[in-house]
């Protein structure tokens, strides 16, 4: 039995603490993205206004619709590892908290071995949890990271959808908002998958 308790908590810290093995990025990231004015002198200038208006506006869905999964992906991510930290946490508060005073104060010296095994767990996770938070691989770093990419493609999408801005200000707002997109994958940190 402490055997199989030992074994369960070390492979809960090796799969905390090991290294990501694949760091790519989709291959959609790197697909060519541009919003080219229409300029065509067979054409009036209000004909021409409202093809340019509807590339922006097919643009800013096809930037919507590159951002969305990057993004609502990384909060599941976030949560995840949020979630997994929180209970390496909370193992290590029992153990510390309640297991040992219960082992200790049950019986001392049968349970040395149990109360020097789960003082150390509770030790050990305090360390494991700091080192998670350090990494960023706490769940809230990838949070704020994901918040502040989310502001900047906010106020860029704002700018691609406002009809009063010149052509070129709202294509440069659609880049800049896909650009922070892609810089997601790469500004976020993840913890490898045991598949």
């Amino acid at each position: 039995m402490k055997l199989i308790v030992l074994a369960v908590l070390s492979t809960v810290v090796a799969g905390c603490t090991s290294a990501p093995t694949d760091l790519s990025v989709d291959a959609s990231a790197a697909k060519t993205f541009s919003v080219k004015k229409i300029t065509d002198s067979g054409k009036s200038t209000k004909q021409l206004d409202q093809e340019n208006q509807e590339l922006i506006e097919a643009k800013l869905a096809e930037v919507l619709n590159f951002c969305l999964p990057r993004l609502s992906g990384y909060e599941q991510k976030s949560a995840n590892q949020a979630r997994m930290a929180y209970w390496l946490s909370m193992s290590g508060l029992l153990a510390g908290s309640v297991a040992v005073p219960a082992l200790a104060a049950a019986s001392p010296s049968a349970n040395a071995a149990w109360v020097a095994g789960l003082g150390g767990w509770a030790g050990a996770t305090n360390f494991a949890g700091q080192a998670l938070k350090e990494s960023g691989l706490s769940g809230s770093a990838i949070a704020q990271t994901r918040n502040e990419i989310i502001r900047g493609v906010t106020d860029q999408i704002e700018a691609a959808s406002d009809g009063a801005k010149t052509f070129e200000e709202r294509r440069n707002a659609l880049m800049k908002a896909r650009a922070s997109c892609v810089m997601y994958e790469i500004a976020v940190p993840t913890i490898p998958s045991s598949t």
